[in-house]
Formats: structure tokens, sequence, C-alpha cells
């Protein structure tokens, strides 16, 4: 029977080539999305949480306006014994230095993290070898995990012995690596050497802290947001906010890349849409067809056929579908699996785990399908000869059927295409427009560099100058945020009323060669030039906002800055608010900076550079940045979503595309006896044409209505989440619009053209 059932289904799904081939493809696209992107959420959502009451476990940070999250989790050294101290929710706090990366001479990467003694009240760590007592003293030895040691000393014992990567520390505990992923891996823990400022002003290290059972953390987090401190003999307010450390690694990632975990779970259920596509676009055509055949099936049931038996047969060519999609599926993961490790930073490095979670979520995903394919043809089981013989409802529930699936398919694979368009358009809008405060955005700064002596920094100019692959150059400053030199806060300005409160600013130095080279914009006022006195400023427009200033141009501020000019407000985020700042021009000496343009690729550049003055200083480290990479780091989330939807787009297309096809080459069949009674009372080619035309132009209006509908409120909420915003144009409707009016039209076109055109005489005979 089993043989029978498998025989069956292979005929018809070589019969239906094409369909079959469309479905496979969309089914396996879908499959594969859906257990990458359920693999990438469920990772993200389970950093730390292995380790015992890590749901009590929490980050403090503060805000700012230098990251693409708002807030920066670098705070002051104090912050930790204060916590521990007011609070008595907060059971234990810890303050740990951030890490350091060694490279051995194999190429192997090890990380080192710097903790006190708190942090193993928090993580608790197992020792298999030696002691941790080095984090109660201020000796300069380290722990190191099993795998280092084993790697690094072999079966001896590393137990006193000089750590091979840094000569100065010694080796006296073996530990055992964490269970799970961490944001705090490890393959060396070291001691925390002391700040060297006990400051509040100061910052050099991330404060976590664990909160005693049953805290109410909403009440905890309002009293935490109005902290006061002594700041230099001044009460300020230090507010803080708090992250779970089981949603930290996507809510302050590393290098201020932003992977929202919002556009995960978006991938996740655009995922599903496809799965749903391809499905919905198989089930219709195979309903369609079982129809078709509805006295095969009822002449099947009266010779003694049972309705398990009926149901199994069907199930049987979904089943080899699936199958068929399984290997198809895990070849899709071996080819996209690098683009995947790079785009989620999943760092795993053995290949098991992905093939292992892809199978457990394509599981998943399978039998999802299974039990919405079996729901849907268990209807099948009430057809009897009678209803077989009159049709005439089962003629009408194909048709409805046939229209919604072909509408669905059209909506979400024109709610994708508008999606998609509008993201590209604000990508570009933030790349392109001057509403960043920064029109060139390609100059590279110099913001770390390494291995050059102070007394040599005239000779590696001079290096930098003879590179051809750039265009180097000495400047004076670089207005930036997260540059800034100083911040203040004032107290006194004109106009200000009883009961503003004091405004922290920052303050920068500029030149008039930076502000002429990163192409910077007045919106009021001029810059100040050599007839202007050193008390005049430039303000940006968040300092010109808080104030309440409608006429700023002349207005004293902080007892004897004089506004000369307004400066459209800089901002390397477009999702953050720009911070008060005043822009000085000759109060203190000119700090240098080096900056410069590049052709070419940015690795060949850096390739360049590095071979070039490494011959002279073996040491050298430069790392540079510009406005341009920042953007893309700050929008890495919306570059990554663009891409599948755009991925999401073109395979939604191609399954509506062809299932249209298919459901017209169906219709065209069913339909053979039709056309040829219109073509015997007169209709045209023309006619005959213009009936199928007019149908699926009608579900497509339909079907654009809601897309857009729907695509225009999600867009809109997106936009809303920006500073910086562009415009749904109009003309996304029509180009949508033409090109799907255009696709349909090629793509079915010449198939019902092919059905007008035959001899309508042996239609009727072979009916």
């Amino acid at each position: 029977m089993i043989q029978h059932y498998l025989k069956i289904a292979i005929r018809n799904l070589l019969k239906y080539r094409m369909q079959t081939l469309i479905s496979i493809i969309g089914l396996t696209v879908g499959f594969v999305s859906f257990s990458l992107s359920g693999m990438w959420m469920n990772y993200e959502q389970n950093y730390d949480n292995f380790h015992d009451g890590a749901d009590r476990v929490y980050v403090a940070s503060v805000p700012s306006v230098f990251r693409t999250s708002g807030f920066s989790t670098t705070t002051s050294p104090l912050l930790a014994a204060h916590l521990v101290n007011t609070f008595p929710e907060i059971e234990v706090a810890t303050y740990i230095g951030f890490k350091t990366e060694f490279n051995d001479d194999q190429h192997r990467h090890w990380t080192m993290i710097s903790v006190d003694s708190a942090f193993i009240s928090i993580f608790p760590v197992t020792v298999l070898e030696g002691s941790l007592q080095f984090l109660y003293n201020t000796a300069d030895e380290i722990a190191i995990s099993d795998k280092a040691a084993r790697l690094l000393f072999g079966e001896e014992s590393p137990i006193g012995k000089k750590f091979p990567l840094d000569k100065k520390m010694t080796v006296t505990a073996v530990v055992q690596k964490w269970k799970g992923h961490s944001n705090y891996d490890f393959d060396i823990i070291s001691r925390r050497k002391a700040p060297e400022y006990l400051e509040w002003g100061y910052a050099s290290g991330t404060t976590l802290f664990r909160v005693t059972p049953d805290t109410d953390i909403n009440a905890l987090c309002k009293k935490l947001k109005d902290i006061e401190v002594n700041m230099r003999g001044n009460v300020r307010k230090y507010p803080i906010h708090i992250t779970p450390i089981t949603e930290y690694h996507y809510t302050h990632p590393k290098y201020n890349i932003f992977i929202r975990i919002e556009y995960v779970r978006l991938f996740c259920l655009i995922s599903l849409l496809i799965v749903l596509g391809a499905l919905s676009n198989y089930l219709i055509i195979y309903l369609i067809r079982i129809r078709m055949r509805q006295r095969e099936w009822a002449l099947r049931k009266v010779n003694g056929a049972s309705e398990g038996s009926l149901i199994a047969l069907l199930m049987s060519e979904i089943l080899l579908l699936l199958l068929a999609s399984v290997p198809v599926g895990f070849l899709l993961v071996e080819i996209s699996l690098p683009i995947f490790k790079r785009w989620s930073y999943i760092a795993e490095e053995n290949n098991l785990f992905f093939y292992k979670e892809t199978f457990i979520y394509m599981s998943i995903a399978i039998g999802t399908v299974l039990l919405f394919a079996w729901f849907t043809l268990l209807v099948q089981r009430r057809f009897t000869l009678q209803s077989a013989i009159s049709s005439i409802i089962t003629r009408r529930f194909s048709t409805l059927y046939r229209r919604v699936g072909v509408w669905f398919q059209l909506v979400v694979s024109i709610g994708f295409i508008f999606c998609t368009i509008v993201m590209m358009k604000q990508l570009h809008h933030l790349r392109t427009s001057a509403d960043m405060g920064v029109t060139n955005t390609d100059i590279e700064y110099v913001a770390y560099l390494e291995g050059i002596p102070d007394s040599d920094k005239e000779h590696w100019v001079k290096l930098m100058k003879e590179i051809p692959e750039i265009d180097f150059r000495e400047i004076s400053n670089f207005p930036l945020p997260g540059l800034s030199q100083s911040m203040f806060t004032a107290i006194e300005w004109d106009d200000k009323q009883p009961g503003d409160e004091e405004v922290a600013v920052n303050e920068y130095q500029i030149s008039k060669e930076t502000f002429d080279l990163l192409g910077l914009q007045l919106v009021a006022g001029i810059f100040p030039d050599e007839s202007s006195t050193p008390n005049d400023i430039l303000i940006n427009e968040a300092l010109v906002k808080k104030l309440g200033w409608k006429e700023p141009v002349g207005k004293k501020f902080h007892k004897s800055y004089v506004v000369a000019g307004v400066l459209k407000d800089i901002r390397l985020s477009p999702i953050t608010q720009a911070l008060p700042a005043i822009y000085t021009v000759s109060m203190f000496p000119p700090q240098k900076q080096y900056v410069y343009t590049y052709h070419g690729e940015y690795k060949d550049v850096q390739n360049a550079i590095n071979a070039h003055i490494k011959k002279s200083y073996p040491n050298f480290y430069m790392w540079s940045r510009s406005v341009g990479h920042i953007i893309e780091e700050a929008t890495a989330s919306e570059n990554i979503l663009m891409k599948l939807l755009t991925i999401a787009s073109i395979v939604c297309g191609i399954i509506a595309v062809f299932g249209i096809f298919s459901l017209v080459n169906l219709s065209c069949e069913q339909r053979r006896k039709e056309i040829a009674i219109r073509k015997v009372n007169g209709a045209t080619i023309s006619d005959i044409i213009s009936i199928f035309l007019r149908e699926y132009l009608i579900l497509l209006a339909l079907a654009a209505t809601v897309a857009f509908a729907v695509g225009y409120i999600v867009m809109r909420h997106w936009l809303e989440e920006y500073v910086i915003q562009t415009v749904i144009s109009w003309w996304i409707y029509i180009v949508i619009l033409i090109a799907v009016i255009a696709i349909i039209f090629i793509s079915i076109g010449w198939r019902i053209w092919q059905a007008a055109r035959q001899n309508p005489a042996e239609i009727i005979k072979s009916e």
C-alpha cells in the first residue's frame, strides 16, 4: 500500500515539474530562513542565562548620545560601592575592566577579562587547579581556562609558570570555561587594577550588580534614575539605566554595532510568511487538482477506500515534497553559513552547532506544515460520488479558494517590495542627507595611534603623505561627537526664566579649516573670524532648543560667551538626539589631528598603510574612523534587514508569479469548453484575454490596497524611531504597481494567448 501511495505521489510531482520545483525552492528558503532566524533569536536571548540567579543580574549604564543604544556602560569606579551602600535591594556589585585581546604566533585568539573579587560572587567560577587568591591582592597573577591550559601547556600543569603571551604574569589557577555563551567569555582572568582616578566624572569600566530575590525592579529603576552624587564639590544627578544581563549582548553590543532583537524577530516572521506563501501556493494548486479528480476519489470510496487511506494518499505527496526540501535546505545552510555568521555575530566555531539547531527548527517548521496540510485535506473526506457529479458548489469553492490564494501571495509580495524600497530610501537619505550635520562623510580621522614615539610624529606624517592611495593632512581639532575636550554645566544665559534647570554642555574646539573640510553648516549667524573676540562662539541647534531661544545670535551665554552663529546639529547616530554643545574658535591652542581621504577599497588602503609604515615602525597600529563608517555601524540592523527583505521580496515574487502562472494554466484547462463556446459565439482572442486579465487586475488592485495600507502603517511606525526621516513618496506606489502589472502580463499573457488560439471544434469534440 505504501509503495502504491509513493508511486502515485511521484507521478504527480513529476507531472507538474515546474510547480514542484517552485514549491521546493519556496519551502526550502522558508525553512532555512525560519531555522536560522529562530536559532539567532534564541542565541541572542540566552547570553549568561546558565548562571544561577542570572535573572537577577543587571548592567548599569548612563545616558550617552555617542552610542547607538542611547546609553553607555562605561561608568564611574565609585558606582559599584555606592549601589551596595545605598540600596538594600542590591546585594553585590562589581566593577570590571575592558577585555584585552591577544593573538599568538599560531594566529589563535585569546581573551582576557579583568575583574575584582565581587565578580566571582555574581558569576561563580569553578576552580580545577590552584587558587583565585590573586583577586584579593596586587600580584601579577592570572587564572586561565582549561582549554587555554591544554593548548598552551599540553599535559603539564601550568601552575606557577609564566604566561607565554605576557611573561609578566604568572598562572596560579586553572578554571572551567563557562557552560554556554557569555558576555564575559574568557581564556584568561586577571585582577582589575585600581582605577587611575576615583572620581564620579571619570569612567573606565562596567558596573554589574545582583539584586535580592523578590526585588521590585520597577521601583528600583525609579530610584536609580534619581541618584545624586558629589562631583568635585557640586551635587549632580547621575541617572542610572539598567539592562538585564541576558539582554546585554544585543542592547549594548561590541564595537557600537547595534543589531536590534526586534529585527531578528521580524526576520523570523518574514521566514514564516515565506513558508506560508510557498505552502499556500502549493496547496492551492494541489487542492484544485484534487477537485479536478473528485470523481476519481469518489469512485475510490465507492470501491471500499477508507477516508484515512485517501488522506494518506494525499499526504504522501506533500511528505515527499517536504523530504525533498530538507537536503536542499541543508545545502543552502552550508552555502549561507559564512554570511550568516558575519551578520549575526554568533561566536560558535563548530559548524555542528548550526546544523543541530537548524535541524531542530526545521523539524518544527515541517511539523507545522504537515499539521496545516493534514487539516486542510480533511475536507476531502466528505466527498461522495453524488457530490462529485453535482459539482457547481465545488467549482465555486475552487474559484474562491484560488482567488484568495492569489490575493494572499500578491499582498505578501507587494508588502515586502514596498517595505524594502522605503528602507532603501531611508538608508540612502541617512548617507546623503545634510540633516546628519556633516556633508563630507568620507573623511577618515585617526582615532587611535600606537607604535609611533612622539618624537617621530613628523617623520610618520611624512611617511603617510608618501602613500599614493591616500591624501593625508594635519588639521586643527576635529569637532565630532565623542571627541569633546570637556563638559561643563551652564547656569546663566540671556532670557533665563525662573525655574529653568542648569544645562550640561559639551565643549569643542573648531577651526575654519575643519569647518570647510567636513562641510559643516550654519543655520544662523556667521563663523567667527580674525575680527571676532575670543568669547565669540558657535552653538548647535540642540543648545538653542534647550535654552528656548528664538533669535540666538548675539545672546550671552555662560557669563561671557557671545553667540556668533548656530551650527547644524552633528549626529553620528540617526536614532539619538544631539547633545547641547558649544564650539570655541581661539580659546585654547589648537589640538593637532590627523585626517585623510582614500581611493579604492578601505581594506586595501589599510593594508597599503600598514605595509609602508611598518617598514620603519614594526609595532605600528592605527585605528581610523569616518562619519560614513560610524553611520554604517549605527544602521547595521537596517542594512541587514534590508538585505533580508530584498531576498524575501525576490523569493515571494517568484512564488507569486509561478503561483499565478500555475493557476492560470489550471484555469485554462478547466475552462477549455467555456473558451471554445465563447469563440463559437463570436468572442475574439482579445476578448478572451481581457476576461482573464480583468480578474487578475482586480485581485491585484485589492491586494495592493491592503499591502500599501499595512506597509505604510508599518514603515511609518519604523521611521518614527529616527530623528532624521525620509518621506514615503507617491512614486513608490506607482513604480511597484507598474512593475507588478508588467510581471503579471509577461508571466501569464502568453499562456492565455495560447489557450485562446485553440480550435474550438477540437476542444468541444474532446469534451
